[in-house]
């Protein structure tokens, strides 16, 4: 019985360390390689939350080993019991703590949630908007070199040589597919005072997405047009100020790791978006989305499917186009 209990043990072991490096590996490869999250701090998230399960696979393969072995399951040895008991108070601790972190972050975000679905969000005094930490881990973009972020690149970026762009340090750049199409891109750069600053386009007319946006939700104005600006705070004082806005097709988002609200900088933050020129379409000849229809809410609805779709109508509505914009040779 032994015998057969600690082959259990050892098999259980043994099945719950594989999961979980296997967990842990798809964990960082999806969030480096397709959200663009920096290594080390993708590591610091999943490096701690393993080292629970992996303690515990450690333990039950030894004690799966010393019950087949027939050896006493408690060390003889007094610093060797020492050693299994402080091994295990640690483990139990660091779970503990681990479970109470994970306890936290589900009530933050059901709060969040539950805020979301009454059409309300917590709104801090100096106006920021009170998030969850993990929250703003996506505006956190790690970059590689802008050469080859640009090379395949769908369309051409807007040009910073002559912008206030260009007189900060510039830290890289990611490209982004959308239906396939290289359509999106990143660039990074430290200004003067230590803030990181990220700069995002998304070229539509190449990938053919469209977006929409309350009118309401853009009170400011990036030269006349159209654009929101938004502050968000975790509890730990960490924040984000995001500035969006659409050009044509062209999608642009302007953020940095800092709350601007009553700062200089967010003047700073809107004179950066100002400077950027015109932007030159990956698709120019691109046959215009059909506009939104807005329902009796204010929000826009979906066209009813029609009876008859054609291939060509279904390869550029999942992205299976011959080429981009929209189907004619790139």
């Amino acid at each position: 019985m032994k015998n057969l209990s600690g082959m259990l043990l050892s098999i259980a072991g043994g099945l719950l360390a594989a999961a979980t490096l296997l967990a842990a590996t798809a964990y960082v490869g999806f969030t480096v390689l397709w959200m663009h999250a920096p290594l080390l701090l993708v590591l610091g998230l999943a490096v701690p939350t393993a080292l629970f399960p992996l303690g515990l696979a450690w333990l039950l393969g030894r004690l799966g080993k010393r019950l087949r072995s027939s050896t006493p399951v408690i060390p003889s040895s007094r610093p060797a019991r020492w050693l299994l008991a402080g091994a295990t108070l640690a483990l139990l601790g660091y779970g503990a703590s681990f479970a109470s972190t994970l306890v936290k972050h589900h009530q933050c975000s059901m709060e969040s949630s539950n805020r979301a679905g009454t059409g309300a969000s917590q709104v801090r005094k100096d106006g920021g908007e009170q998030v969850c930490a993990i929250a703003l881990e996506r505006y956190d973009i790690s970059f590689g070199s802008i050469e080859r972020a640009t090379r395949k690149l769908a369309f051409t970026p807007v040009d910073l040589t002559r912008t206030p762009f260009a007189q900060l340090d510039a830290l890289g750049g990611t490209a982004e597919y959308i239906a396939g199409q290289p359509s999106r891109l990143y660039r990074g750069f430290r200004t003067g005072d230590g803030h990181r600053l990220t700069l995002f386009e998304h070229d539509m007319s190449v990938d053919g997405t469209r977006a929409w946006r309350d009118p309401k939700d853009e009170p400011e104005r990036i030269n006349g047009l159209p654009a929101r600006l938004i502050v968000l705070v975790d509890g730990a004082g960490a924040a984000v100020s995001h500035l969006s806005w659409f050009e044509g097709r062209r999608a642009y988002e302007l953020w940095v790791d800092a709350n601007v609200i009553g700062t200089p900088l967010r003047a700073r933050l809107f004179a950066l978006a100002a400077s950027l020129p015109p932007s030159v379409p990956g698709c120019p000849d691109e046959v215009p989305p059909k506009p939104w229809q807005v329902g009796p809410d204010g929000f826009p609805v979906d066209e009813p499917m029609p009876a008859v779709i054609s291939q060509a109508e279904i390869d550029a509505k999942t992205g299976q186009r011959k080429g981009r914009c929209n189907g004619a040779p790139p």
